[in-house]
C-alpha cells in the first residue's frame, strides 16, 4: 500500500482572516480515530508582529468548556520580507475535541492569518481529503 497524505491523514482548514488585534479561534476537530494533530498557522509578510498560537481541549464539539493544554503557548512573527509560520504537534490529547487559538497583534493593517490542521496516526485507513496522489510521474504537460 503506498502511504500518501491523502490516505493516512486529514488536512482541514480551521481559520482563515485578515486580522488585526483579534484573536481567531480554530474549528473544533474531532480527534476520535486520530492519535495527532499538527497546527499549523501562519501569517503574511508586510510588517513586523508578533503572533502566538496555543491549543486548548474539550470533551464536547461545542468546546464549552474548553481548557487551555499547558505549555503548548508558541511564538511567531513575521517582518516586512518575511511570512511568519510555525507547527504546534499534540499528541494523544486527553480529551476527544481540540482547536487551535491564534492571536493576532495589533498592525498597521490586517494582516491575513490562518491555521490548517494535519490530524495523522490514524488508527482506521484510508482517509478520505480533496486532492490528488501522483505516483512516479512522467515530465510533460502538467
Amino acid at each position: 500500500m503506498i502511504r500518501s497524505i491523502f490516505k493516512d491523514c486529514k488536512v482541514s482548514l480551521l481559520a482563515l482572516k485578515a486580522a488585526d488585534n483579534e484573536t481567531l479561534t480554530g474549528t473544533a476537530l474531532d480527534m476520535q480515530g486520530y492519535e495527532s494533530v499538527a497546527f499549523i498557522a501562519f501569517a503574511l509578510k508586510g510588517e513586523v508582529l508578533s503572533f502566538s498560537i496555543k491549543a486548548q481541549q474539550d470533551t464536547v464539539s461545542t468546546m464549552a468548556t474548553a481548557a487551555d493544554l499547558e505549555g503548548t503557548a508558541l511564538a511567531f512573527a513575521t517582518a516586512v520580507g518575511t511570512d511568519g509560520l510555525t507547527t504546534l504537534e499534540i499528541h494523544q490529547p486527553n480529551e476527544r475535541y481540540v482547536r487551535p487559538i491564534v492571536t493576532a497583534p495589533n498592525a498597521t493593517a490586517a494582516t491575513p492569518t490562518g491555521v490548517i490542521a494535519i490530524q495523522f496516526n490514524a488508527k482506521e485507513l484510508p482517509i478520505t481529503n480533496d486532492g490528488e496522489l501522483h505516483v512516479s510521474p512522467a515530465e510533460g504537460t502538467a
